[in-house]
């Protein structure tokens, strides 16, 4: 084995560890053949049952995260593959810098989270939200054992516009669709905390918002009001699926008249610009993506 000098910059440390199949260089993704690295990244992906639905697996080629072995949505791409929804997955590492600070609405078990948080570094924060409490736990663990705790926040809380308590449906082995039933109530589903995503301390210095809330994501954005409000640059990425939206031209207008610039995350081509009618146009029920920047 050739071991490196002590003039080895980090990329060449970077470089030397994969070479050696230790880590992945995840700076790898801003380019490059995508098939090519998700190759990588599945050779180098490990899991490890632990006992009682729970797994230890490797994502991305260098992070431990903890999973549900019952979810069958994102747990069974991240044991046997390594990485979920690459396309975002590029985007976010083109997008975040150091020493932003960023909210994670509906981090789910981490997967974005913990990527966001080695972006950002030692200078920046993620504010990370799950409200569902196994889930949250998972998400905490994960968040730990990559060592990134003392640049995480972990929010066991829903947003919304309003304070107070939210009834939240769990679909069984598949907790990354959990939503909030407004009004709802039943032996079936969780009695979570609601709160303001404005009213979070330190969440009004955000450089980047991801909200993936399944059709939340009207009542999250009426609570990012003072947030939206200051007059700083501002870059979010939002799950738009307009047939779950009483108006979405309205809800769209609402979004644009905050000086953002649009965009969607597209599966195949990545970051590409769009206007209102052409998101509109897209199909009612398919989840797009949007990429909206204010500089």
């Amino acid at each position: 084995m050739r071991f490196l000098d002590q003039q080895a910059t980090p990329a060449d440390v970077r470089r030397h560890s994969e070479a050696q199949g230790a880590i992945f260089d995840i700076w790898t993704l801003r380019g490059g053949a995508r098939w090519r690295h998700e190759a990588v990244i599945r050779g180098l992906c490990h899991s490890a049952y632990l006992g009682e639905g729970r797994a230890l697996c490797r994502v991305l080629g260098r992070y431990k995260m903890y999973v549900d072995t019952n979810d069958v949505g994102i747990a069974s791409h991240l044991m046997l593959d390594g990485y979920w929804e690459m396309w975002n997955t590029e985007a976010i590492i083109s997008l975040i810098k150091p020493g932003m600070t960023v909210l994670d609405v509906g981090a789910h078990c981490g997967y974005f989270s913990v990527l966001m948080a080695d972006l950002v570094g030692v200078t920046g924060h993620v504010h990370s939200f799950e409200p569902n409490p196994p889930i949250a736990d998972l998400l905490r663990r994960s968040i730990a054992v990559n060592g990134f705790a003392e640049r995480t926040t972990v929010h066991e809380v829903a947003l919304g516009d309003v304070a107070g308590i939210a009834a939240l449906d769990v679909p069984a082995n598949e907790p990354k669709n959990a939503h909030i039933v407004p009004g709802g109530v039943g032996e079936t589903l969780l009695q979570v905390p609601l709160v303001r995503a404005d009213q979070i301390p330190g969440a009004g210095a955000a450089d980047f918002i991801k909200i993936d809330a399944e059709g939340a994501e009207e009542s999250i954005w009426r609570g990012l009001r003072d947030i939206l409000a200051a007059d700083r640059p501002l870059t979010i990425l939002l799950e738009f699926t307009s047939g779950r939206y009483a108006d979405p031209a309205a809800f769209l207008d609402e979004i644009l008249s905050h000086g953002f610039s649009l965009g969607i995350i597209d599966l195949e081509h990545g970051i590409e610009m769009r206007t209102a009618r052409q998101v509109l146009e897209h199909s009612p029920v398919d989840d797009q993506m949007l990429l909206l920047t204010r500089d």
